[in-house]
């Protein structure tokens, strides 16, 4: 084999080896990244049917919500945390967030609405794009 086919063949020996040791450490990367952080037992949190112990019920002995809801409709802003009342420190805790931060949240971005479950949403409005039709002339 001349020298010129030899250096090749390095080259691509090389090339390969290193793709290798690219992909291996970028296998190592994601697995660390995506470990667990050792505190697991195995279980899996599902949601209760049941509302927590606190949740307030109507005056009148009437269920005025669906059972689990904190809210009888979707809310944002003032208005949510006004139904909240004592429980937004639950819903807060329940999203992952402070008490405070969450009252911060509802009234700085009027696109985060509660969900009767509790949950925070965003209320995305799309303006359709314009149609040739309805395009000014």
């Amino acid at each position: 084999m001349s020298d010129t086919a030899q250096q090749q063949r390095r080259r691509t020996v090389f090339a390969v080896g290193a793709a290798v040791v690219v992909v291996a450490l970028a296998v190592v990367l994601a697995v660390w990244l995506t470990r667990d952080s050792g505190d697991d037992d195995g279980s899996v949190a599902v949601p209760s049917a049941q509302p927590p112990a606190d949740t307030p019920t109507s005056g009148d002995g009437s269920a005025a919500q669906a059972q689990g809801d904190v809210l009888p409709q979707a809310m944002s802003g003032q208005d949510a945390v006004d139904a909240l009342g004592d429980q937004l420190e639950y819903v807060a805790e329940l999203n992952a967030m402070s008490a405070d931060e969450l009252r911060d949240l509802l009234l700085r971005d009027a696109s985060v609405q509660v969900a009767p479950s509790g949950r925070l949403m965003y209320e995305d409005r799309m303006t359709p794009p314009a149609t040739p039709e309805s395009a000014p002339s």
